[in-house]
C-alpha cells in the first residue's frame, strides 16, 4: 500500500467511527422495585399539591392529612415484597422536610424524629400507586 493509501486510511477510519457513533444501545428501563421507591421517596413532593397527592394513591385512598405527608420525606428500608400487582415496602419516615411545592410553599416542616412503617402499592396500569401509608 502506498503512504497515501495508508494515510487517508489512518484518517477516514477516525471519522467514520465519530460519524457512526458508538451504539449506546437501548434506552434504559426501570424495574417494577425502582417504580415502587420513586413512587414512595416522591410522595413529600405531591403532596405540595392537591392533585398530585391524589394521583398518588389508588383512588379514594389518599389520606385528608395530605399537609403532614408534604413536610416529611420518605425513604424505602430493604427491599420490596412484590406479589403481582401488590408491594408491600418498609418505608423510613422522618420529618423536619421544609415544604416547597404548590400552595404549601416557604412552611418548613417541625422535626417528628425517624419511625418505620410499612406501605402497600397497588398497580395501576403500568403505575404503581400506593393503597395505605400510614405516618405512625
Amino acid at each position: 500500500m502506498s503512504k497515501k493509501a495508508n494515510w487517508i486510511l489512518a484518517v477516514s477510519l477516525p471519522v467514520l467511527g465519530l460519524m457512526l457513533g458508538c451504539g449506546g444501545g437501548a434506552a434504559a428501563v426501570s424495574t417494577l422495585e425502582q417504580d415502587a421507591y420513586a413512587q414512595v421517596e416522591g410522595l413529600g413532593d405531591a403532596a405540595g399539591d392537591q392533585a398530585m397527592f391524589e394521583e398518588a394513591f389508588v383512588a379514594g385512598a389518599a389520606p385528608k392529612n395530605r399537609s403532614e405527608y408534604a413536610s416529611r420525606g420518605y425513604e424505602v428500608v430493604g427491599e420490596p415484597v412484590i406479589e403481582g400487582d401488590n408491594a408491600t415496602l418498609k418505608v423510613k419516615i422522618f420529618g423536619g422536610v421544609f415544604e416547597t411545592g404548590g400552595s404549601d410553599s416557604g412552611k418548613g416542616g417541625k422535626d417528628t424524629g425517624e419511625v418505620e412503617q410499612t406501605w402497600t402499592l397497588q398497580r395501576s396500569g403500568e403505575a404503581w400507586k400506593i393503597k395505605d401509608a400510614p405516618l405512625g
